[in-house]
């Protein structure tokens, strides 16, 4: 009778390795690789979410600063009438010496606006301007007799896509 003897090769690798001498590293760096993975489209979105709000309040400021310029250019040109000189005349200030605010700080309603702008597409609320009483301005100073110029600030409010978006812009005008 023959013998048979069985004999086995060894092979390196854990297919042939019992269950007990097999680790597991492959899952271990499976999952580490996994939750990098999932950090950096973590952060990848928190990024994107962050640019696209900065673009909007950017897209909202700019509807503001243009609502501002078209109610400053409409105020500017209102004064090119000679009634319109002098109802400026008897405007109340922006600036005086008590109870007023500052331009910084108008709210477009105290004191009244002189006018408002319609047909600005995109903004909480129609831009609005206020022309300020002339302030006189001598133009040649040390010469006898004293000549003089009225200069008449211009101050516009506009907002933006959402009321709290507010861009206040003022310019100074000499009579006509």
């Amino acid at each position: 009778m023959e013998r048979l003897i069985k004999t086995s090769t060894l092979q390196h690798g854990s297919v042939n390795r019992p269950r007990s001498e097999q680790r597991g590293a492959t899952l271990v760096v499976a999952l580490i690789i996994l939750l990098l993975m999932t950090i950096i489209g973590t952060v990848a979105m928190q990024a994107t979410t962050l640019e696209e709000r900065m673009a909007g309040n950017t897209r909202d400021m700019n509807l503001a600063f243009q609502a501002s310029e078209a109610a400053l250019r409409t105020g500017e040109a209102w004064l090119t009438s000679t009634a319109n000189l002098i109802t400026a005349e008897s405007s109340s200030p922006l600036r005086c010496p008590t109870n007023c605010p500052d331009p910084e700080d108008w709210d477009s309603v105290t004191p009244a606006p002189t006018g408002t702008v319609a047909g600005v597409g995109h903004v909480a609320a129609a831009p609005a301007y206020h022309v300020g009483p002339p302030i006189l301005i001598r133009i040649n100073p040390g010469v006898l007799p004293p000549k003089f110029r009225k200069r008449y600030e211009v101050t516009a409010y506009g907002v933006g896509g959402s009321a709290t978006t507010v861009a206040i812009v003022q310019s100074s005008t000499l009579d006509p």
